[in-house]
């Protein structure tokens, strides 16, 4: 069985970005310590007062969303839709100013954006980036990876190129190397624990059993990338369970409870399966064991698209990581968006704070905890008071 390739072979410039990384970034960063809530931004927003609300309610890492590598004539850019980044240099003075540790990453890509140019390689790239990076206000501490595929069935940006998959690998591994976070945050199926095979598109039909008309799934290509790229190289990964018609609404409907979905989802997830990476044009090949440890895996939670995508409420969530084994449980959770944070959820009656139901048994925030359960006690004090 072929587990990795040898490190000098994968990535021939990860000894060039070594080298340099001191000079890069003055500390290697690190995420908060203990439970993850991320939470990514709406495409190219930056609402002080949102996202500072999300971060005080339990938010330890923002994704702020999001950016393109594009070639500008003949170099490397960063492009947008970015958010406006004087705001976001402002909000996290803020939220540093408060004493709330949070890490900050840019995401990469988007439904319908471009793959990054391959005109460069990952470590060109990485130089860009961090060149770019280093300009801002405030420098982001990584970025995220959330490349997917585009409504256009002929674009072609509904496959990955060998090449583009190589530059994730590089670029991650460089950035890695160089003190940086690095994290992905792929739809179910471009990761899928259920799913022994492989190929590079993101234009699949299901089996004919569930909604074989969807065009837009794919078949495990960023778990090419997590097993391709050198061991640490990801520090988490958030596997988006909202994504239409994914294997997560597919149990939902045939009947499992969203408790026991989550539960037996994250146990596969963590102790891993064989991917069969069938692809000749590939460096990785052949039956490899994946498996992404409970410290680096979060899982992706939405506001919300019925019938098309899974919802799951923060208490079933909460649930299902209370009934689990510790070593089974993944770090925490990620969600879409903060802009709509306290919105109806799931078409209810109910509005939602991902952030606040999160972290009531997470306790990223356990001052924030607190306050709310002596808020609560005090209302139940004066219903009693009434009765």
């Amino acid at each position: 069985m072929n587990m990795r390739l040898p490190l000098d072979a994968m990535v021939p410039s990860l000894l060039l970005a070594s080298c340099i990384s001191f000079t890069l970034v003055a500390a290697e960063i690190k995420l908060p310590d203990g439970p993850i809530i991320a939470a990514w931004q709406n495409w190219g927003a930056c609402n002080d007062t949102q996202t500072i609300q999300a971060v005080e309610r339990g938010v330890n890492v923002v994704f702020w969303f999001s950016s393109n590598l594009v070639k500008d004539g003949d170099k490397p850019k960063i492009s947008g839709p970015l958010p406006d980044l004087e705001c976001v240099a402002r909000v996290r003075k803020a939220i540093k100013e408060k004493g709330l540790p949070t890490a900050h990453l840019l995401t990469i890509g988007g439904w319908d954006a471009p793959h990054p140019d391959t005109s460069f390689t990952g470590t060109e790239w990485f130089h860009a980036w961090n060149e770019w990076n280093q300009g801002l206000p405030m420098p982001f501490d990584g970025f995220d990876w959330d490349l997917e595929g585009n409504d256009d069935l002929t674009s072609p940006y509904n496959v990955f190129s060998p090449a583009c998959l190589q530059l994730v690998v590089d670029m991650s591994a460089a950035a890695k190397a160089a003190g940086y976070l690095v994290t992905m945050a792929p739809p179910q199926t471009y990761f899928d624990s259920t799913m022994p095979y492989f190929n590079r598109y993101l234009n699949n039909s299901n089996p004919p059993d569930y909604h074989p008309e969807f065009r837009y799934r794919g078949r495990n290509s960023y778990a090419y990338m997590w097993a391709a790229a050198p061991p640490g190289t990801f520090d988490l990964v958030s596997v988006q369970l909202y994504e239409t018609y994914a294997p997560a609404m597919q149990a939902l409907q045939e009947g499992i409870s969203g408790e026991e979905y989550l539960q037996s989802w994250a146990a596969q997830f963590i102790l891993g399966w064989t991917i069969n990476f069938n692809d000749t044009s590939l460096k990785l090949q052949g039956h490899v064991d994946v498996a992404v440890p409970a410290s680096h895996f979060l899982i992706g939670l939405s506001f919300g698209s019925p019938p098309k995508s899974a919802f799951f409420w923060p208490e079933t969530a909460g649930a299902a990581y209370h009934d689990a084994p510790a070593s089974l449980r993944p770090r925490g959770y990620a969600f879409w968006n903060i802009a709509l944070e306290d919105s109806l959820a799931n078409h209810s009656n109910r509005s939602l704070s991902f952030a606040s139901g999160l972290n009531s048994f997470l306790h990223v925030r356990k001052q924030r905890q607190a306050q709310l359960e002596k808020r609560s006690l005090r209302q139940q004090s004066n219903f009693f008071w009434f009765e």
